[in-house]
């Protein structure tokens, strides 16, 4: 299911996505999101590490998931996790219905991200940001980058989209005739810094 987003809708989802990047990339303290990213509905201690999945549900988006996983500081070197900093790691949009009237290009824009390759668990570069050729029938479409360093910026951050195509031999004449966003993830990059990575992520 579609639906075209009102002004409204589009400035709400823009602000939740901008807001999450600024906890990741940038540090943002995340108590200050709480308002933004809607009512937090639920704090579910995750199992076998420290951590905490907080899920949120905004009124602009009553139906669409939104998570917010907070770790033990992978790089805190206390033996003691439970005693360790906890940290924003991982943010998941997951809009319900789907958006009509987010294209890739303005996503791109709005964090900003570097195009033409995405970085691997290995921190190497790879072309392209299209994960992989996919066949016409298959109609969701995902694509990685690697967050623009910006000068506010304290972690590397990947960032993950999914878009769902329209269907080539659908013949109605009001069928969807444009890409609808229907997930992002955004992901803090803490693995070794290595000199490459560096290069790459510069502090």
């Amino acid at each position: 299911m579609t639906q075209p987003v009102t002004g409204a809708q589009r400035n709400t989802a823009l602000k939740l996505l901008t807001t999450a990047m600024a906890i990741l990339r940038d540090d943002h303290p995340f108590d200050r999101a709480l308002e933004i990213f809607g009512q937090n509905v639920a704090a579910t201690p995750l199992r076998g590490t420290v951590g905490t999945e907080y899920s949120f549900q905004n009124p602009a988006f009553p139906r669409t998931q939104i998570t917010l996983f907070v770790t033990a500081d992978p790089v805190a070197r206390t033996a003691n996790r439970m005693k360790v900093k906890q940290v924003p790691r991982v943010f998941t949009i997951r809009f319900n219905p789907v958006i009509v009237g987010i294209p890739r290009s303005t996503l791109e824009d709005l964090f900003p991200l570097d195009i033409g390759y995405w970085i691997d668990g290995d921190g190497n570069q790879q072309p392209g940001n299209e994960m992989r050729p996919v066949p016409q029938h298959v109609l969701l479409h995902h694509y990685r980058y690697r967050a623009s360093h910006q000068p506010t910026s304290r972690f590397p951050v990947d960032v993950d989209l999914t878009f769902g195509h329209p269907n080539p031999q659908h013949g109605e004449h009001d069928a969807q005739k444009t890409p609808v966003l229907t997930d992002v993830l955004l992901t803090r990059d803490y693995f070794k810094q290595t000199p490459k990575r560096r290069k790459l992520n510069p502090d």
